[in-house]
């Protein structure tokens, strides 16, 4: 996607609801309270013969054991009819965004790899919230195991268990612990320093830009010199209203997502000392990976 079509997609932006207005309750006379009230009823009834839905219902619509069965895009369901409503909610145009992003960032990753090696140069990666760490797992089976160290991380005790269990189905060999991506502490004891850091999908799911802001500067601290970030940016959503108003987060809260331009991370990668920044975007204009430097 071109530095137009995200100019575009910032238009778009901001003709979709804000955060602010996305918190709050709808007015209990406004039509669209009972749309997303039936909506919200179907999910939770039939909904749940899907076993996508049923995962996110439980864990998350925006949790790593949601995005690992979305990247794996096999309908399943408790019977037939289960199986289509699957297929459906797979197919929406968000899911099929994320599946695009992932192949995207599979590539920028295996590409800065390859090139570290061709240069002679020894790979020390670090995921700071892996998920299920399918996208990293499966780039990582692609190379030698004695030319790169890798750390996995996340959160959450049952992405962590994801993550070791496909390590083990592909045979990769990486550190996958659970850690707070956030935490300098943390972010300090990674050992060999990193040269490689992918940050994918974390910073979408939180609505406090202070933190988002600072946490660049944070990774930008334990890069090592010459070394490469790998992140994800959600500039756009077709779907923003319907997601905040039907669906829940990993916290249990209502999925409502704050949308941040290309430009306003761009700007905020700069300020924590990044350069040279590239971005390839999904074809919906919806995900976008972006790749920085450091000095």
């Amino acid at each position: 996607m071109t530095q137009n079509s995200l100019s575009q997609n910032s238009l778009s932006q901001n003709c979709l609801p804000s955060y602010q207005s996305l918190i709050q309750p709808l007015p209990a006379w406004h039509p669209k309270r009972m749309y997303y009230g039936l909506f919200k009823q179907l999910l939770n009834s039939v909904g749940q013969l899907s076993d996508g839905i049923a995962i996110g219902s439980q864990y998350g619509f925006d949790s790593g054991v949601m995005l690992e069965y979305v990247y794996r895009n096999q309908p399943s369901g408790k019977n037939w009819l289960g199986k289509v409503i699957d297929r459906i909610y797979l197919n929406s145009q968000g899911w099929q965004g994320i599946r695009e992003r992932e192949q995207i960032l599979k590539g920028v990753l295996r590409q800065t790899i390859q090139t570290h090696i061709a240069q002679g140069i020894p790979v020390h990666l670090l995921d700071v919230a892996c998920g299920g760490g399918r996208y990293d797992l499966e780039v990582l089976s692609e190379f030698p195991a004695d030319t790169i160290t890798a750390t996995l991380r996340d959160y959450m005790p049952e992405n962590v268990k994801q993550a070791q269990e496909l390590a083990t189905q592909l045979g990769v060999t990486a550190t996958i612990e659970q850690a707070d991506a956030f935490s300098d502490a943390a972010l300090e004891r990674v050992f060999p320093r990193p040269n490689l850091i992918v940050v994918s999908g974390l910073h979408e799911i939180l609505p406090d830009d202070d933190r988002v802001r600072n946490h660049f500067h944070q990774l930008h601290r334990i890069l090592a010199s010459k070394g490469v970030l790998i992140f994800t940016i959600q500039p756009y959503h077709p779907q923003l209203e319907l997601i905040a108003r039907v669906l829940n987060s990993h916290t249990g809260k209502p999925w409502a997502m704050r949308l941040r331009s290309y430009e306003l991370t761009q700007t905020w990668a700069i300020a924590a000392g990044f350069k040279g920044l590239q971005t390839q975007m999904d074809s919906f204009g919806i995900f976008g990976v972006v790749q920085a430097y450091k000095e």
